[in-house]
């Protein structure tokens, strides 16, 4: 095409027989290309700038993370590579002596080395924040938080980083020859911990490891929303939350499990998506006016709870769908082992029986999210650099709502079409203005000082059962103390703290007896309330048969009387052999008012036993 644009050269004085001598038709067109003048292209200022204009946007990067590492990029493999025997260092963990010894060193580094270089660690990237301004600012927000904290460790707090998730988070059988229902010091987010401070010889970072065992992205969800965090934690809230839960969100429902015709594959897709898009929209509207924390998904399952391959990937599947709609941070140790694992029966890294896994897993988990937090910075600083030298904007940004970081998209569901979109996205943005409007945004400053200390739970009560947090002694209290309010004895309930006999018994405030009842009450509540949620286990088995409670919210009015609120009965049974903690809220048909009084009653209505796991009661 571009031959035929040319005519034939003509050269005064010369006639050249080219049908003679073809090989010269080229050469003659090559030079009529050197002598025939090019029009001048007009260079654009404002795409390429001056180099004092590099040299100055350079020179404000110099107060950034980015500046202490390889200029104008650098790659997540770089600096993995570079730093692979330091890595092999701070992946020991002190806090099991027993796996100090020259046997396991020697396993760390061939897993390293060999096994688990950059080219396959870079499977555990999934999806990296990108255009979402406000996942953007939250990526800004926690590498100037880790900045700040390496520039002046005395009075910058380290990054704090909320992990939820089941039993494979707490680390049940990590340790090999130890069957406890949680081993914290094995389960990956210590060593997380342990393998990002040792790295760095300070602490740089503090991970709360807030899973509980037999749980899903549901518990999650209400701990994120109601601000269930430790004590310390609570006022300021953390800059990451990871969601862990892959391994529980993967469960097949049960009345579907043993049905042959249920197409389970697309019924844990569902389910998954649906209980994880929950979180995500909590967790990103969680800090209010304020920088919503990183949110962060680590898939780290690998099965066996189906038979079908595709259906023990449809977590995998949903949180990338996810991701990459709420511009979210998509992390899979699954995809970095999944071979390995599947195709050739590895179980270092999975367990055939099992959901549960060993330690080598465990530490594997933390190196993923490790490179993945790597591939994330790089990615991060070379947005800056373009920022900075070439004033690079996302379109996307020009339909975002400047400092509004209460900004969510349409739900992703079925029901989303594609001629609907649009107008969802315009309905969400004016939405997310008058949220903004509504709770005073404006009046407050958009910087994100990480030790301000603020009241943001909106419960009067909130707590859920777990070992080393809320157990048997502080249920014990609470129930004592709030059922002496009321004037109603307790009868048939007791607290329960039998781990040794299984999920089934583990802690949580339970019905012995057919009539059990006791009833709590709240006086002088100190904000007003208009929901309660209840976690509850739902356990199988003929101690479960046909368990349910009934629980009834009301008011005292002003004639004493007890004025009923809400009644719900919940089931405590499952037909499949799994013990789950659920959560139910109990809405209440209108607000009982601060400096109100509220009681709760709980009847066993049917079957000998039910477990409260834990209490909310909200507005």
């Amino acid at each position: 095409m571009l031959m035929g644009t040319f005519r034939k050269p003509r050269i005064p004085g010369i006639r050249i027989p080219l049908r003679k001598f073809p090989f010269l038709s080229g050469a003659l067109c090559i030079f009529s290309l050197l002598v025939v003048p090019i029009p001048k292209i007009e260079r654009q200022e404002s795409q390429f700038p001056s180099r004092e204009n590099v040299i100055q946007q350079k020179t404000l990067l110099n107060d950034s993370i980015c500046s202490r590492f390889p200029r104008p990029s650098f790659t997540a493999s770089y600096l993995w590579q570079t730093n692979l025997p330091k890595i092999v260092n701070a992946s020991k963990n002190p806090l099991l002596p027993g796996l100090l010894n020259p046997e396991d060193d020697r396993r760390l580094y061939s897993l390293l080395f060999k096994t688990l270089p950059a080219s396959r660690m870079r499977r555990a990237v999934q999806h990296t924040p990108s255009t979402s301004s406000s996942q953007r600012a939250s990526v800004r927000h926690i590498f100037r938080v880790i900045q700040r904290r390496l520039h002046d460790p005395e009075n910058n707090p380290p990054l704090r980083i909320a992990v939820f998730g089941g039993s494979v988070t707490i680390g049940r059988g990590c340790e090999a020859g130890k069957r406890a229902m949680q081993n914290y010091n094995c389960a990956w987010p210590m060593r997380l911990q342990l393998l990002i401070n040792q790295f760095f010889d300070m602490d740089l970072v503090k991970v709360y490891n807030l899973g509980v065992g037999g749980t899903n992205s549901g518990v999650a969800t209400n701990m994120v929303k109601y601000w269930m965090y430790p004590t310390e934690l609570a006022k300021v809230g953390p800059d990451v939350v990871v969601n862990s839960y892959s391994t529980n969100d993967s469960l097949p429902p049960w009345d579907l499990k043993d049905d042959p015709n249920a197409d389970l594959v697309t019924a844990v897709l569902d389910q998954a998506r649906d209980g994880l898009q929950q979180f995500i929209r909590a967790a990103l509207t969680s800090n209010r006016c304020k920088v919503p924390p990183l949110v962060v998904h680590m898939d780290d399952y690998l099965g066996p709870q189906q038979d079908s391959l595709l259906g023990d990937m449809s977590y995998n599947t949903a949180m990338l769908q996810l991701a990459k709609w709420y511009d979210t941070f998509a992390i899979s140790y699954g995809e970095v082992v999944r071979d390995i694992a599947w195709l050739l029966g590895d179980s270092t890294f999975s367990n055939k029986k099992d959901v549960h896994f060993s330690n080598w897993a465990h530490q594997t988990i933390a190196w993923s999210f490790g490179f993945a937090s790597l591939e994330l910075l790089s990615t991060f600083c070379d947005d800056e650099f373009a920022r900075a030298v070439y004033n690079f904007t996302s379109t996307a940004e020009h339909n975002m709502i400047p400092n509004n970081h209460l900004y969510l998209p349409p739900p992703l569901t079925r029901e989303l079409l594609r001629k609907d979109v649009e107008e969802k996205h315009a309905e969400a943005l004016i939405s997310a203005q008058e949220s903004y409007v509504a709770m005073g945004c404006s009046n407050k400053t958009a910087g994100d000082d990480d030790n301000e200390l603020e009241d943001r739970s909106p419960c009067i009560v909130s707590w859920i059962a777990t070992p080393g947090g809320y157990g048997a002694p502080q249920i014990s209290h609470f129930m004592d103390r709030h059922s002496k309010n009321s004037g109603v004895p307790i009868q048939g309930w007791k607290t329960e703290n039998q781990l040794a006999e299984g999920w089934g018994n583990k802690i949580g405030w339970v019905a012995t007896q057919s009539d059990a009842t006791f009833t709590l009450q709240f006086d002088r509540i100190e904000k007003d309330v208009n929901s309660v949620t209840v976690f509850y286990l739902r356990s199988y088995g003929e101690k479960w048969d046909e368990s349910n409670a009934r629980f009834t919210v009301s008011t005292i009015d002003g004639n004493n009387h007890d004025k009923v609120m809400s009644t719900y009965d919940i089931a405590g049974f499952s037909e499949d052999r799994h013990s789950l903690t659920l959560s139910q809220e109990l809405k209440l048909s209108g607000t009982i008012g601060k400096g109100k009084s509220l009681r709760i009653k709980v009847d066993l209505i049917g079957g000998s036993t039910f477990k409260i796991m834990g209490l909310m009661i909200c507005t």
